[in-house]
């Protein structure tokens, strides 16, 4: 059987806070078709529409058939592979952004949970028939339509885990919450002056200790986390020529001179040279 493949993609600045749908596509593979491993900085999902075929992540494999989705994630190595009697035919969404990551999260669509089973094609195909057609126009309006349709598509996967979710997020340590809750709330508001004191008010503890939490949960405390993501953001303006005073303000600091002392004592370069470096 011979592999027919669909693509379309929309070419924007790689901002990974940024909601956007980065491409979509579809596929009747060949026997044994494989792919990975692979490490992707932005969100896949693919729903099977016929066929049989295997997802190994994290340390575990799973079998897929028609009606299965399964999600990849950034930074997780992930490979998957077409059965060799019956291979897949799917379709598929990239995607990446806060509000994206938010609504798998809430849905307990994780790297530890990363299936959705047992939805029908017409629940889920006509939405990436939609987002795909969006995507081969032109038009100013349609990559706002496709992520319109994208967030449907996600509801209809919210809908089908809510079982699991409710079971899952009722046993869910209190503490594991709240951190969540902070990191979304450093994601979205890290331009914006934030002290740790507040954040711990937000989420009820004392400031030592949703520290403490922290480094348990993601390994650095609250403020490493809030500076981390200032600098990251800060890499995208200036690689856009973006002024280093302009940057410092966009991210958070009022004062550029210390902004760039931090920036290279993180970066081991000036935002300078940073931006002479890897401008485009």
């Amino acid at each position: 059987m011979s592999e027919t493949l669909q693509l379309l993609s929309i070419h924007t600045s790689f901002d990974p806070q940024i909601d956007d749908i980065l491409f979509a596509g579809q596929a009747q593979t060949n026997a044994l078709h494989n792919m990975g491993p692979l490490i992707h900085p932005y969100y896949i999902v693919h729903y099977v529409i016929a066929g049989k075929g295997e997802m190994k992540v994290g340390g575990n494999t799973y079998s897929l058939t028609s009606g299965d989705s399964f999600f990849i994630f950034p930074g997780e190595s992930v490979q998957y592979t077409s059965n060799k009697h019956e291979p897949w035919q799917y379709c598929w969404i990239g995607f990446k952004g806060n509000r994206f990551k938010h609504i798998l999260q809430r849905s307990n669509i994780t790297t530890k949970h990363p299936i959705v089973q047992s939805l029908s094609t017409d629940e889920i195909y006509p939405y990436i028939e939609q987002i795909i057609t969006l995507l081969s126009s032109n038009e100013l309006y349609s990559s706002l339509e496709a992520s319109g349709y994208l967030q449907l598509l996600l509801a209809k996967y919210c809908q089908a885990n809510e079982p699991f979710k409710s079971n899952q997020f009722d046993h869910k340590v209190t503490s594991e919450r709240q951190i969540e809750e902070s990191i979304a709330y450093i994601d979205y508001h890290y331009p914006q002056p934030i002290t740790i004191e507040e954040l711990a008010q937000r989420v009820g503890y004392h400031r030592s200790h949703l520290c403490k939490l922290f480094k348990q949960t993601i390994g650095i405390s609250p403020l490493a986390y809030l500076i981390k993501v200032r600098l990251e953001q800060a890499q995208l303006l200036l690689a856009q020529h973006i002024p280093v005073n302009q940057v410092a303000q966009a991210v958070g600091f009022n004062d550029a001179l210390y902004f760039s002392k931090l920036f290279k004592r993180h970066n081991g370069v000036s935002p300078t040279e940073y931006e002479k470096k890897y401008g485009h």
